[in-house]
């Protein structure tokens, strides 16, 4: 089949977003959907690490420039191959992570800011369309790739953390997936404390649900536990923030016996005394990354029935010709923007 050609954000070196208009995409087939996008969403863990030069993976794994950055585009369905049953033209859909198949002067990483995305076996050898997930009517076309980001919270909470009703769960970090991780602990009954350095995204995470919260520019993070717990400490913790020093400190703050779930892109190695941790106070600690096509349609669900406050965790919306911009925003100033959406 015919390949589609059109523009695409590529990273050109550090911090320098530019928008090309002759970028190869995947090949269609009869397992394949073309959405042609209408809005895609920043990721302020994953592509600002890309942005400014901290790669994911060393040596010939690493990323180089220019490269395709993003993995939260929706739009339109223009295109359906003939074994595909869940979508249809004129539905629109969630794309994300397409993989290979790219053009080869670009690295994919993961060619989520494009014109068009080709979701087919090509793209996704073990997927195909299945990695296209409809979008309900309710819910707006710009706020609709914040589901893949919140179905990478639902494969932590759901694989890992498991809340059970009536538990304390810390969440650390109240960028969108740790606002969507609180909501989701919070519909399965847990308690849930969360915690940032900057008083907006606290303001933000009050707005979607979540009353106790700890200013950690403020009171150190020990001390408002042990005020809004009694000293009693979380039955769990998940940590959003990708810091490793900070995933150190946390194992000693979660109540003995607890969880920790690291849910956060650690850059750099992580120093644990296992004996005065895990081993010493019988914690639990996991990690998971990513997420699958059953998540977003489970998040977008939550989204269509209000079960998931979601509109004020879109700050902003800049045209795609404004990345440089867009991405700038999102990296200089967390206490103005949650996450910003490129508009096509």
């Amino acid at each position: 089949m015919e390949r589609y050609r059109g523009k695409a954000v590529a990273f050109v070196r550090p911090r320098r977003a530019e928008l090309r208009d002759d970028v190869l995409f995947p090949r269609m087939d009869e397992e394949g959907v073309v959405i042609r996008t209408e809005y895609s969403v920043i990721s302020r863990g994953t592509e600002l690490d890309l942005y400014t030069n901290q790669m994911h993976g060393r040596g010939e794994r690493a990323q180089w420039y220019p490269l395709l950055p993003g993995y939260m585009p929706c739009g339109s369905v223009i295109a359906v191959g003939s074994r595909v049953t869940h979508l249809q033209v004129g539905d629109r859909a969630v794309g994300s992570n397409l993989l290979t198949d790219f053009d080869e002067r670009y690295c994919c990483a993961w060619g989520g800011h494009c014109e068009y995305v080709v979701v087919s076996r090509h793209s996704h050898p073990a997927l195909g369309a299945v990695r296209a997930v409809k979008v309900p009517d309710s819910v707006p076309t710009r706020y609709a790739p914040l589901a893949v980001l919140g179905a990478v919270a639902l494969h932590g909470v759901r694989k890992q953390v498991r809340p059970l009703p009536g538990e304390t769960v810390l969440v650390v970090g109240q960028g969108v997936i740790g606002n969507m991780a609180a909501q989701l602990c919070r519909l399965a009954g847990a308690r849930v404390i969360v915690a940032d350095l900057v008083e907006t995204r606290l303001a933000v995470a009050r707005r979607c649900g979540s009353q106790e919260t700890i200013n950690a520019s403020q009171e150190p993070l020990a001390e408002g536990l042990r005020r809004l717990t009694g000293g009693a400490g979380p039955e769990s913790i998940i940590d959003t923030t990708g810091e490793p020093r900070l995933l150190e400190q946390l194992l000693h703050l979660a109540r003995v016996g607890g969880r920790v779930h690291a849910q956060g892109m650690y850059l750099e190695p992580v120093s644990i005394y296992i004996p005065e941790t895990l081993f010493g106070r019988n914690l639990s600690l996991s990690a998971t990354a990513g997420e699958r096509p059953e998540h977003v349609a489970e998040i977008l669900s939550l989204m269509a029935d209000g079960c998931l406050i979601y509109e004020p965790l879109l700050s902003e919306v800049l045209p795609v010709s404004a990345a440089t911009e867009a991405y700038e925003l999102v990296h200089n100033h967390p206490e103005q923007v949650v996450t910003v959406a490129l508009q096509w």
